[in-house]
């Protein structure tokens, strides 16, 4: 569905992107990850219509995306993005702001398509607010729910949940996942967030710097990440040295025993534990570095624990 072809961007006269090469099939969700500043945000923007680029180029189902200097109006019908910029209509209510997406519709269509927008982005007894008295969070709903009315083949996400509280961010993230599957919708995430990419990708490109360093499975990046780097993006890590070599492992990925998995052993010593909720993070010295270790039992008697070592991919 989407080709996007050793593309170049400049934002502000500097070099965000450099040369990147990746492809999005039709109905995948593919999250973009990476830290703040890589060229995430401005690459998605390339992507919908929105920014120019420097080279190279973008094909969506095989018909070359208009660079926004070469049309009246930016953008793509078919590709919409949601980012924090909102672009809502200020005087009009939310209900408002979401049929005027669907004009186009009869209007048992209009009332069917509006009143299941706003129950998945939960705003249907904020439906007659106005969109300049809504929260930052009520907003980037309705941003999604605008964005979803279009009937977009591609969706581009821009941190679409930063501003939701933790329990509302989740049964949101549900329900789109849920509507993206039932109409088929593909799907590019950009996020710095390791665990909502893992949530939400088919596949994860890693980007560093400008550049995408890796394109793989959620499956992959966590369990054979390329580097600490990369680890540390997708869970916490804990390294140390054992008889001058340099191993790493995840706080949840160890045992009071050996086992086929866990095959390292560390000599440990209890130091702190703290009270996450539903467990408890135990902190240890081996030597002189603290390691964590996520349990809902009580280790803090241990002394020795074996632990499943990282295998980085080479």
């Amino acid at each position: 569905m989407l080709k996007v072809n050793n593309i170049s961007l400049k934002y502000n006269h500097l070099e965000v992107v450099k040369n990147v090469t990746f492809a999005v099939k039709s109905a995948e969700r593919l999250v973009i990850v990476g830290a703040s500043g890589c060229g995430k945000t401005t690459l998605l923007k390339s992507i919908a219509g929105f920014h120019p680029i420097l080279n190279g180029e973008i094909l969506f189902r095989n018909q070359k995306v208009i660079d926004p200097s070469e049309q009246l109006v930016p953008g793509h019908e078919r590709i919409k993005l949601v980012n924090q910029d909102f672009n809502l209509d200020d005087f009009h209510t939310i209900e408002e702001n979401i049929r005027l997406r669907l004009l186009q519709f009869d209007m048992d269509y209009q009332n069917q398509r509006t009143n299941e927008l706003l129950k998945i982005t939960e705003l249907e007894k904020f439906k007659n607010h106005q969109a300049r008295n809504l929260s930052g969070g009520q907003k980037q709903r309705l941003t999604i729910a605008r964005a979803l009315a279009d009937e977009p083949e591609l969706l581009l996400l821009d941190e679409p949940f930063n501003q939701l509280d933790y329990h509302l961010k989740q049964k949101i993230e549900t329900y789109i996942l849920d509507y993206l599957e039932k109409y088929n919708i593909s799907a590019v995430l950009v996020s710095h967030n390791g665990e909502e990419a893992m949530r939400w990708a088919n596949r994860i490109a890693f980007m560093k710097k400008g550049k995408i360093t890796r394109i793989d499975s959620p499956y992959n990046f966590y369990n054979h990440p390329s580097n600490k780097n990369e680890a540390g993006f997708f869970g916490a890590i804990n390294t140390v040295r054992v008889n001058g070599k340099e191993i790493s492992f995840r706080p949840h990925q160890f045992s009071k025993k050996i086992t086929k998995k866990c095959v390292q052993k560390l000599n440990v010593t209890f130091y702190s534990k703290i009270n996450k909720g539903w467990y408890t993070d135990f902190q240890f010295k081996v030597g002189n570095k603290t390691i964590h270790l996520y349990s809902r039992k009580k280790i803090d008697n241990l002394n020795e624990v074996w632990v499943n070592q990282i295998q980085f991919k080479v």
